[in-house]
């Protein structure tokens, strides 16, 4: 398994090198941050693409590998791996303490901030794809991380600045780091030229 991520403030979508799986903000540059992560780990293109009726993407010409794809407002994070794996980040907001009762225990706060509990959430059900986001419970142990089932593994990533990152998988194995990619990958060749322009032009 590798995890990629890369800082899209301040870059056009519209400029992304892949067109979006979905319309939500991010899917373009999810799917470009995956193919530098083909490249990268399997040393090969981005094979096609396609959303499956639970909305999950999915490769059936390159069963080999799996990945998982989130995008904040201001980062995308995928994940390739030989084994199923579930990845997601937030980029921490305000949020009224009224809503966060609601959704955690104070058991669960106790070990884990409510950013934290909630990437552990989106990772775990993007690997499982079953479960309630508002009733999934992860506690923190003896600095060990708990999930609600048995047989999954989930780790949490200080990498990405001002967000909270979370990935879960049936393999205890995780990297030790999140692979950082220059903005400038994942946008076209046009794009690129333009921005080096744009570049140059401050100094």
């Amino acid at each position: 398994m590798k995890l990629y991520y890369a800082d899209i403030r301040g870059i056009d979508e519209k400029d992304a090198l892949y067109p979006p799986l979905s319309g939500n903000r991010g899917s373009a540059f999810g799917v470009s941050l995956l193919a530098a992560a083909y490249d990268d780990y399997a040393g090969k293109p981005l094979p096609k693409i396609i959303r499956l009726l639970s909305g999950k993407p999915f490769s059936s010409d390159d069963p080999e590998y799996h990945f998982s794809i989130s995008h904040s407002k201001t980062h995308v994070l995928c994940a390739l791996s030989e084994q199923p794996v579930g990845v997601d980040t937030e980029t921490h907001r305000f949020i009224k303490q009224s809503t966060i009762e609601k959704l955690a225990t104070p058991g669960e706060l106790a070990g884990l901030t409510f950013f934290d509990i909630w990437v552990l959430r989106e990772s775990l059900y993007k690997l499982t794809g079953k479960g309630d986001l508002r009733t999934m419970r992860f506690y923190r142990r003896g600095g060990k991380i708990i999930p609600p089932y048995e047989g999954v593994f989930c780790r949490l990533y200080p990498d990405i600045e001002e967000s909270s990152t979370a990935v879960s998988s049936y393999d205890n194995c995780f990297p030790d780091k999140i692979i950082k990619i220059p903005a400038e990958k994942l946008l076209t060749k046009e794009a690129r030229k333009r921005l080096a322009k744009a570049e140059k032009f401050k100094e």
